[in-house]
């Protein structure tokens, strides 16, 4: 990325991908007011403007300027290095080329939509790709370092670092169509690959890599297990248990195409007892009556725990305020 290309970047987009959101909007949604990421405040004072092609800022208790400025003073703020350079690799970082478009917002009706309405896109809707063929190549798998990942589950899922660092990878691939590079967090699954998801509120995108199964994590208890939809859901509970771990087996499905793998893994180690924590909806409720038929009485619904919430990281996220980003991402 170069700095032409940055200083073209949304500046609300990267406010947003570092947890924070703007309190008010005026002139249509072109000038969205903030309180300010560099201090504690409860009146806004910071504000960004789309003028001239680009979206510029300034904080009333501090400075202003271009994206790339912000990402200099916000490098600062955080004891990083503050050069171009170092601004333009943590901007490529977070937007990630190819996945992460950053058009100007279009003209706006009056009424005016909301400029922000892709947070309020719900995550489940995430568009599941797998096959054989796909134009995806899995390159490694690491334990997670980016600041973007570790942000995005901790100030918008609420999943917490500790939680995140102990289950999930920062795994990279590769578009075979453009030989571009990516990165996601995700899960290993019982057949070697993974299972991914970009950490972004915007871009709901979810597939898996090598292979596509269920995974396992056994607990101290065998006689018993719990099921899941997706990784999010399984470190959901355990946030709000408090838990690092569950006593039962839990097995995740990641996509509801997988429940003949989970219904095998259940058969073959003959569970006396299955709680299913699958979604609120049609979907979900649906795959729970299939439970219901292949093990009966050992089936025992949990969704009406979260209930009005369609999963559990809605209700997680239901449960507890707004977290502040956190500057200790680094490992």
């Amino acid at each position: 990325m170069n700095t032409d290309q940055a200083k073209k970047l949304s500046l609300p987009d990267l406010l947003a991908k570092l947890g924070h959101h703007p309190v008010s909007e005026k002139k249509g949604g072109y000038e969205l007011w903030y309180r300010s990421p560099f201090r504690e405040e409860k009146d806004p004072s910071f504000h960004t403007s789309f003028i001239g092609g680009k979206w510029i800022w300034k904080d009333f208790g501090d400075t202003g300027g271009t994206v790339i400025d912000f990402a200099m003073r916000y490098q600062e703020q955080q004891c990083r290095p503050t050069s171009i350079k170092e601004a333009l690799a943590f901007l490529s970082d977070l937007f990630q080329p190819g996945l992460f478009s950053t058009p100007p917002p279009p003209p706006r009706p009056n009424p005016a939509p909301d400029l922000f309405s892709f947070h309020q896109q719900p995550h489940r809707e995430a568009v599941e790709n797998f096959s054989e063929n796909r134009q995806l190549e899995f390159i490694d798998a690491l334990p997670l370092r980016k600041p973007l990942i570790l942000s995005y589950l901790a100030n918008e899922r609420h999943i917490p670092p500790a939680l995140a660092l102990r289950y999930l990878r920062e795994v990279r691939y590769r578009n075979l169509a453009t030989g571009k590079e990516y990165f996601a967090f995700g899960m290993e699954n019982q057949a070697g690959g993974y299972e991914i998801r970009v950490a972004s509120s915007q871009y709901n995108f979810k597939s898996a890599l090598k292979a596509r199964d269920i995974t396992l994590i056994p607990g101290s208890d065998p006689t018993s297990a719990s099921v899941f939809e997706g990784m999010t859901d399984f470190l959901s509970l355990l946030a709000m248990t408090g838990r690092g771990t569950l006593p039962e087996d839990a097995i995740i499905m990641h996509s509801l195409s997988s429940y003949r793998r989970a219904a095998d893994a259940i058969q073959a180690r003959a569970y006396a007892s299955i709680k299913t924590y699958l979604d609120n909806n049609a979907p979900g409720q649906e795959t729970t009556e299939r439970f219901k038929t292949d093990f009966g009485q050992k089936v025992f619904p949990q969704s009406q725990t979260f209930a009005p919430h369609t999963d559990l990281n809605d209700a997680l996220r239901a449960q507890q305020p707004q977290r502040k980003p956190s500057s200790n991402f680094r490992v």
